[in-house]
């Protein structure tokens, strides 16, 4: 996982924006209150087609992440929700970093040869 992400997560839970467990997370966006959400990738398939269907129907995006818990300091917790705007676009710029890393990386590696 990308330590821009990691940051990211750790900074809205300790600024307060982030609340994490199942019945929080499913009220913010049952009343459409979080601007995003968060999952982890290990997470149950059950609980993750719940959390898509809500996210669906509130129009919210979903993102899977690695070690959820381990990032806002309480393991075991799989949902998150992030409240703040400016964390949200905070965490979505991370995971757009993350994505384009690897291709870069693999270009760097074919240009050594």
């Amino acid at each position: 996982m990308n330590s821009k992400l990691n940051n990211a997560i750790g900074f809205a839970m300790k600024a307060g924006r982030l609340k994490s467990g199942d019945y929080v997370t499913e009220k913010l966006l049952r009343a459409k209150n979080a601007k995003i959400a968060l999952i982890d990738t290990t997470a149950s398939d059950n609980t993750k087609d719940k959390y898509r269907d809500i996210c669906k129907y509130s129009a919210i995006e979903l993102i899977e992440v690695e070690e959820l818990g381990r990032w806002i300091g309480k393991p075991g917790r799989m949902v998150a929700a992030v409240t703040d705007e400016s964390f949200a676009q905070m965490i979505r710029r991370a995971l757009e970093q993350n994505k384009t890393e690897p291709e870069q990386n693999k270009t760097e590696s074919e240009e050594q040869r």
